[in-house]
C-alpha cells in the first residue's frame, strides 16, 4: 500500500514538472514573439521619425534621440532602421542625417551615458559606434571625449565588450585611441586571441603603415599575444618589416610563436638575407614546429643551397617536417631521376611522400585544365 502511495506521488510530480515545463516555455515563446513585435514596431517608428527629421524643430528631434536612445532596445532598433536606409540605397539622405547627428554631438552625451550601464549594453553601443564611426567625430574631426569615454569601458569588461571597443577605435582610425585600449589589455592582462586583434586591426581607418610602425614600437614592451597579433596584422598587407624582422628572428630568446610568425612572414614576401637563418631554423631538431615551418617557408627561395637543406630534412625523424620540406621541393620544381634513385636507396618513406605530393600536384593541374576546357 505504501509503496502504490509513493509510485502515484513519483507520477503526479513527474506531471506536474512536465506541466510546469510547458508553462515555462510557453511563456519563453510568448515573450520572444513580443519581443520581436516590440522591436519591429520600434524600427519602424526609428524610421519615420528619421524620414521627419528634417520637418521638426532640430531642438525637439535631438531631445527625442537623447531620451530613447539611453536604451539599448531603442538604440538597436535605431541601429535597424539606419541599416533600413543602407539597403535602399538612399545614401545622400543617410549621409545627410549623419551630419546631423554628428553636428548635434548627441552620441558625445550618449556615450558617457552607457559609461555606467552594463556590460554587454556598453559592448553594444562600441559595436554601433563600429558600424557608424562617423558619429565618433565632430566638426573638427575625430572627437577625443568619446573615444576617451569608450577607452574606459573595458574597466569591468568582458572579451565582447573588449573586442567592440578595439574594433570601434580601428574603424573610427584613431592611432592613439588603439594604441591606449591595447596598453591597457597589456597592463590589465586582458587576454585577445591574437587573430581576431589583427582582424580588427586590419579594418583601421587611417594610415595602417604608420599604424604598424606604432605597434611594432612596443614589441619589448607588450606582452607575446598581443605583440603575435601585430606581426600577424602586419604580414597581412606590409613587405616593409623584412629588415625590421630579421633580427627578430635570429634572436633565440624571443617567444616561439613570435618567431614562428615571422617565419610566416618571411614564406608571404622573401627576403634574400632570410633563407640562411630559415635554413638554420630548418636544421635545428629541438622544436619540430620551427622546422616544419621553416620548410614551408623555403619553397619561395629557389637555389641549390635551399634544395640541399630541403632534401637533408627528408630524413627527418618528424613526419611533419618531412612532409613540409617534400611539399617545398615540388613547388621549386626541384627533382631529377637521379634525386629519386638517391631517395631509394636512403629512406622509402621520403620517397613516398615526394612522389604523393607530386601525384597531388599532377591532379591539381589536371582539374585545372579540366575547368578550363569546361
Amino acid at each position: 500500500m505504501v509503496t502504490d502511495i509513493r509510485i502515484h506521488m513519483a507520477i503526479l510530480m513527474y506531471l506536474i514538472g512536465c506541466f510546469s515545463l510547458m508553462i515555462y516555455n510557453a511563456i519563453v515563446i510568448f515573450r520572444k514573439k513580443n519581443s520581436s513585435k516590440s522591436m519591429l514596431r520600434n524600427t519602424n517608428k526609428w524610421i519615420i521619425a528619421i524620414y521627419k527629421h528634417s520637418t521638426v524643430k532640430r531642438s525637439k528631434h535631438e531631445k527625442y534621440l537623447l531620451k530613447d536612445l539611453k536604451h539599448v532596445e531603442h538604440l538597436i532598433a535605431f541601429s535597424n532602421a539606419l541599416n533600413y536606409f543602407k539597403i535602399k540605397c538612399d545614401t545622400g539622405f543617410l549621409d545627410e542625417y549623419i551630419d546631423f547627428l554628428v553636428k548635434s554631438e548627441i552620441f558625445r552625451t550618449l556615450a558617457i551615458i552607457y559609461r555606467q550601464k552594463k556590460n554587454e549594453e556598453r559592448a553594444y553601443f562600441a559595436y554601433f559606434i563600429s558600424q557608424y564611426p562617423q558619429l565618433a567625430k565632430d566638426t573638427d574631426g575625430v572627437c577625443t571625449d568619446i573615444i576617451d569615454t569608450m577607452v574606459s569601458y573595458i574597466d569591468a569588461s568582458d572579451i565582447y565588450c573588449r573586442s567592440n571597443v578595439l574594433k570601434a577605435l580601428c574603424r573610427i582610425g584613431d592611432i592613439h585611441g588603439v594604441i591606449n585600449i591595447l596598453q591597457l589589455f597589456n597592463d590589465k592582462l586582458y587576454f585577445i586571441h591574437h587573430r581576431l586583434l589583427a582582424e580588427d586591426l586590419s579594418n583601421f581607418a587611417g594610415y595602417k603603415d604608420v599604424l604598424a610602425l606604432y605597434l611594432w614600437g612596443k614589441y619589448k614592451v607588450w606582452n607575446d599575444n598581443i605583440m603575435l597579433g601585430v606581426i600577424t596584422f602586419i604580414t597581412m598587407f606590409s613587405n616593409e618589416f623584412k629588415g625590421i624582422f630579421l633580427p627578430v628572428l635570429q634572436n633565440k630568446s624571443i617567444g616561439a610563436e613570435l618567431r614562428i610568425a615571422i617565419i610566416h612572414y618571411y614564406k608571404k614576401y622573401s627576403y634574400k638575407a632570410a633563407q640562411p637563418v630559415l635554413v638554420e631554423y630548418l636544421n635545428q631538431t629541438e622544436n619540430y614546429d620551427f622546422a616544419t615551418e621553416a620548410a614551408a617557408a623555403l619553397s619561395e627561395y629557389p637555389g641549390q643551397s635551399t634544395v640541399n637543406a630541403l632534401t637533408s630534412a627528408l630524413q627527418s625523424d618528424n613526419w611533419h617536417v618531412q612532409y613540409s620540406a617534400a611539399s617545398s621541393l615540388v613547388a621549386l620544381g626541384e627533382y631529377s631521376d637521379s634525386y629519386f634513385s638517391d631517395l631509394i636507396s636512403s629512406d622509402g618513406n621520403a620517397l613516398r611522400i615526394v612522389q604523393y605530393m607530386l601525384e597531388h600536384t599532377n591532379d591539381e593541374k589536371k582539374m585545372n585544365v579540366s575547368e578550363v576546357i569546361i
